[in-house]
């Protein structure tokens, strides 16, 4: 089941393979990642159901089969869309593609890439071919960091894989200019990236409207109508899943009590508690913790 963890800053991979390949499954059509950013870039496969990627500026519908890229630095959430949903996520530092050698492949193509004058595509403008193909090399970077087979090179097989992506997005011409990429997101006056920080840092704690609009400088009431605009629901009902979700972890990682996981999550009525984490999960979470723990000890 999911694991939430706001990573603004948590590297993934290792200093010597700064990579992370990520398998998440949603059986309950409620899977949510909050909003959150990270210096490495993300590739995105959707292999069965759909999901809502929102960023600052738009929602992406991703349906069955499609890819999706996340430059660096971009403020992205996950939402679930569909009964059942699985996707890939492999999230690294570009750096990983870069070799020290300055030939003509590092001037040409990679460099432009490392130094963001080119950004990646969306993934919705590409071929059936291309987006096929992509989805075929993620899944098998995925599979290979998870499995890690003996006698395998998996550093270097993923590597190779990364940048047999990186072939098919030059020969197609799906990277983006710096300056197109600016003109296509425009300008955001008042980002939310202090409004994430704020939930992720404060969410154990009361919080109010006010102190939410505050971290924008911002009119309650405006607040309210800007957030639903940008996220797509009301700054609580956002508040309450990062929540739920921070409890769902604590469920499984620790043997902490029902009441201290509400507690400790920001809730301080536990039959709010016990409602709100059913919506989103469509159990309890007493239910929650014993199904998800058995599940995990038939794991090979």
């Amino acid at each position: 089941m999911n694991k939430i963890n706001f990573t603004e800053e948590l590297p993934h991979g290792s200093p010597y393979f700064p990579f992370q390949a990520l398998s998440h499954e949603d059986t309950c059509g409620q899977y949510f990642t909050p909003y959150h950013w990270h210096d490495e870039v993300e590739f995105l496969y959707v292999t069965k159901g759909t999901l809502l990627l929102r960023t600052e500026q738009e929602t992406y519908p991703l349906e069955e089969g499609q890819v999706y890229f996340i430059n660096p630095g971009t403020v992205h959430a996950l939402f679930g869309n569909s009964r059942y949903s699985h996707h890939y996520a492999l999230v690294f530092r570009m750096e990983l593609f870069s070799f020290s050698l300055y030939d003509a492949c590092q001037n040409k193509y990679l460099e432009p890439v490392l130094s963001g004058n080119l950004r990646f595509p969306k993934g919705n403008e590409l071929s059936r071919e291309s987006t096929v193909q992509i989805g075929k090399l993620i899944t098998r970077a995925a599979l290979l960091y998870q499995n890690n087979p003996p006698h395998t090179p998996v550093p270097l097989s993923i590597k190779i894989l990364i940048l047999q992506i990186l072939e098919i997005l030059f020969s197609q011409r799906a990277f983006i200019t710096r300056e197109n990429a600016l003109l296509d997101t425009g300008e955001d006056n008042y980002p939310l990236k202090p409004v994430f920080s704020y939930i992720a840092d404060h969410y154990m704690e009361k919080i109010t409207l006010e102190q939410l609009a505050g971290t924008i400088h911002m009119n309650r009431n405006y607040f309210c109508k800007f957030f639903k605009e940008k996220v797509g629901k009301t700054p609580f009902s956002y508040l309450n899943e990062y929540r739920i979700n921070q409890a769902a972890s604590q469920l499984l990682q620790s043997g902490a009590s029902i009441t201290e996981v509400a507690i400790n999550s920001g809730f301080d009525n536990m039959s709010y508690f016990i409602r709100q984490f059913k919506h989103c999960k469509g159990c309890t979470p007493s239910a929650f913790r014993k199904v998800e723990n058995q599940e995990a000890k038939t794991l090979p």
